[in-house]
């Protein structure tokens, strides 16, 4: 079965035309930075992020049995962090993504989340049909990672064991024969000259 992610560049689109709402960015940029369902972004409070320190630190429970990782947000997703939190007046235990009527004041629904990423994808042309759903971001990241290594990947994502993480380790027959036709005209090439 094949795996439902975004490549570097639809990520990158998707991560663009979401800059219209810092929220919608931020949400999506964490779900694919750091390997989040959209519950657990949707879950996230201030006191998830050390904010004592330049680098900031995200330490998140994962659910489904994974572990809890620690991980440092690149720059540019900690100035978001802080920017957001600086304009909403975010409390230590105060939800990131703080929900509505509908979910009573506590943190953002799953509903919400999934709708932003739909008219993103839309704006950014991805087919949504063909990837689902938001989880697409967790499989996006890992894709990303996996050629750092298996276990980067692992440690990453908070598998409990490498059999988590190794179905991104299969490739389909369209990259397979990708890699082979770099690989080959490379050759072929060195042989021309």
């Amino acid at each position: 079965m094949a795996i439902r992610h975004l490549n570097a560049g639809q990520v990158n689109m998707l991560l663009t035309v979401a800059a219209e709402s810092p929220r919608d960015q931020l949400m999506l940029t964490l779900a694919f930075q750091h390997g989040l369902r959209a519950r657990e972004v949707c879950s996230l409070q201030l006191k998830h992020f050390d904010l004592t320190t330049e680098h900031i630190q995200i330490t998140v429970q994962r659910l489904k049995g994974s572990l809890k990782t620690t991980q440092e947000l690149l720059p540019q997703t900690a100035h978001m962090v802080r920017a957001y939190a600086t304009k909403h007046g975010l409390q230590r235990n105060d939800y990131l993504f703080k929900g509505n009527v509908r979910t009573k004041g506590t943190h953002l629904g799953y509903t919400t989340f999934l709708a932003a990423f739909k008219k993103y994808c839309l704006q950014a042309s991805i087919p949504i049909a063909a990837i689902k759903g938001p989880h697409c971001l967790k499989h996006s990241c890992a894709m990303a990672m996996i050629p750092r290594g298996i276990e980067y990947t692992r440690e990453h994502l908070g598998h409990r064991s490498l059999s988590s993480t190794g179905a991104y380790v299969r490739v389909s027959q369209q990259e397979v024969n990708r890699v082979a036709h770099e690989v080959f005209q490379n050759i072929a090439a060195q042989q021309d000259s």
